[in-house]
């Protein structure tokens, strides 16, 4: 399964990533959301982890941009903002979770076996 990482914190990046590669899985990273909109164009890719404060392009734009083109893989949301209203916002851009930052491996660990045992 291959999945696209935007974040632009090189240290939540590194998390997410050493995650998805112990669960024995392959990432495309980027750091901007027009990067990730390319990055999404040019490769397949199952599940998107997409961090919401973005430089270029937020990450609630590149949700719906990524919805309009493929309604069925799941994006996880990931932001320092977890109040209500946001994750409305997330639901409302097209995303399937919100996850507060800090990133918590273990929750982070748990969300992606979670998915991964129903996409098998």
């Amino acid at each position: 399964m291959r999945i696209l990482v935007v974040e632009d914190n090189k240290a939540v990046s590194l998390i997410i990533c050493r995650i998805i590669e112990e669960l024995g899985h392959e990432y495309v990273l980027a750091a901007d959301g027009e990067v990730a909109l390319r990055l999404f164009r040019q490769r397949e890719v199952d599940l998107l982890i997409l961090d919401v404060e973005l430089p270029v392009l937020d990450g609630f734009s590149v949700a719906r941009e990524v919805r309009n083109e493929d309604r069925n893989i799941p994006i996880l949301f990931i932001s320092g903002n977890s109040s209500e209203a946001y994750q409305q916002q997330s639901l409302d851009a097209g995303g399937d979770t919100l996850m507060a930052k800090p990133i918590r491996p273990s929750e982070l660990r748990r969300w992606l076996e979670g998915y991964l045992a129903k996409a098998s």
